[in-house]
């Protein structure tokens, strides 16, 4: 018996905003939508995953934020008091934000389990965000609640489709963090600020038909990722998420203070990608130089520090 082609129509009008580019989810239509964002503690991901929530959220999707830190509580508000509560919230679906207090894996079971229910039973879309994703996915098959919950995961991923349910997790790495069917199934990743030089062993093999380096990663900075979507691999600079910029502390003004000596010109043009040294030929230093007035000593240092970075990455 032939079967007809799953069409998510929520999907094929909805939209992200990653800032400085949009995507059209209607290439998602299909197949649902299942994100991975992948860097260390403070890049961004956080903001990455609660960004998409709020967008989704204004355009008819019930989003389930699983809380394992107590930190996005205090953003959308009380956590739910128990299996029930949730079950109540997303028959009802009258509040947009259900955020989902679990600590560890044995927490996230009954939960787990409430949302598949309810995806299974429904069919109405469902968001749901995994904040460090790797408590609740672990890398390999393991015993007891981890295994199971890996598992309950995993489904997330793959009958989602068919259920209105999609996905993100945040992971602190590209492997041997969330199960290897997370990566398998997933459609839209970003990958964020990388400090650990191993990771590039299994990251290179993504970016090497962009010609992206592992400096280029070095350098992105908070907020920034490369984003692969189905149209290909872009870079994105995600603005703050609007619950998280209400609680932020504000950022205090800073001078910048340009480099003076060899060793801070040095420093600086390491942390730069190719393209941008590539960039710097003698003219455009000139202008440079001349637009921030800086002094002969300063400028002789820059061009010592730049030619040797130059031969180096030569």
């Amino acid at each position: 018996m032939s079967r007809s082609v799953i069409q998510r129509t929520e999907l094929a009008s909805a939209v992200l905003d990653f800032g400085t580019s949009a995507i059209d989810l209607s290439e998602y239509a299909t197949m649902g939508l299942r994100m991975v964002a992948v860097g260390p503690s403070g890049i961004g991901k956080t903001n990455a995953g609660l960004l998409v929530a709020e967008q989704l959220a204004e355009q008819g999707w019930v989003c389930v934020l699983v809380d394992p830190e107590g930190e996005i509580e205090s953003m959308y508000g009380k956590a739910v008091s128990g299996v029930d509560a949730l079950d109540r919230r997303l028959a009802k679906r009258d509040e947009k934000f259900v955020v989902v207090a679990a600590e560890d894996a044995t927490e996230f079971l009954p939960y787990g389990r409430a949302i598949l229910k309810s995806a299974d039973e429904e069919r109405k879309p469902i968001f749901v965000m995994i904040d460090e994703g790797q408590v609740f996915s672990a890398s390999r098959k393991r015993q007891n609640d981890i295994g199971e919950a890996s598992d309950l995961v995993n489904q997330f991923a793959e009958r989602g489709r068919k259920r209105a349910l999609d996905l993100f997790l945040t992971a602190t790495g590209f492997t041997g963090s969330l199960h290897r069917s997370i990566f398998r199934t997933k459609n839209l990743s970003l990958i964020g600020h990388q400090e650990d030089p191993t990771a590039w062993a299994s990251l290179a093999p993504l970016f090497r038909s962009a010609k992206i380096q592992f400096n280029d990663l070095q350098a992105l900075a908070p907020g920034e990722f490369f984003c692969f979507s189905r149209r290909g691999v872009e870079k994105v600079t995600m603005p703050m998420a609007a619950a998280l910029k209400a609680v932020a502390p504000k950022a205090k003004a800073i001078t910048p203070k340009l480099p003076s000596t060899f060793s801070q010109w040095d420093r600086a043009l390491r942390e730069m990608p190719n393209g941008r040294l590539d960039a710097l030929t003698q003219p455009v230093v000139t202008l440079l130089a001349a637009v921030a007035g800086l002094s002969t000593q300063q400028v002789l240092s820059g061009n010592r520090a730049l030619q040797d970075e130059l031969e180096t990455r030569a």
